[in-house]
């Protein structure tokens, strides 16, 4: 039982060095990993972990201000104590506010 291909909504720079990323909710997951990279093929990518199914947002901080960054999103379901990730959603990019 491997969740659904995560979607992303909207990835947004609101702030100087900020951005929030929100996807669409998996009720069959245990949370979800959020990877980010300056580069579109995901070279030196950050991963940052959402452990609650019900949190669908996340602003991700300490970026580099004028960089575009690249985000993509997955679902992961414990089992055991084993995470089973789902599909990757698509990449999303965005530039950081100055």
């Amino acid at each position: 039982m491997t969740p659904k291909k995560t979607v992303i909504k909207s990835v947004k720079s609101t702030k100087a060095g900020k951005i929030t990323v929100s996807w669409k909710k998996d009720s069959k997951a245990s949370g979800y990993k959020i990877l980010y990279a300056t580069n579109k093929n995901f070279k030196k990518a950050k991963t940052t972990t959402v452990k609650s199914n019900k949190t669908v947002k996340k602003t991700l901080s300490k970026l580099k201000r004028g960089k575009t960054y690249y985000v993509k999103v997955c679902a992961y379901k414990t089992v055991k104590g084993k995470k089973i990730a789902g599909s990757y959603s698509a990449v999303k990019k965005v530039k950081v506010k100055r």
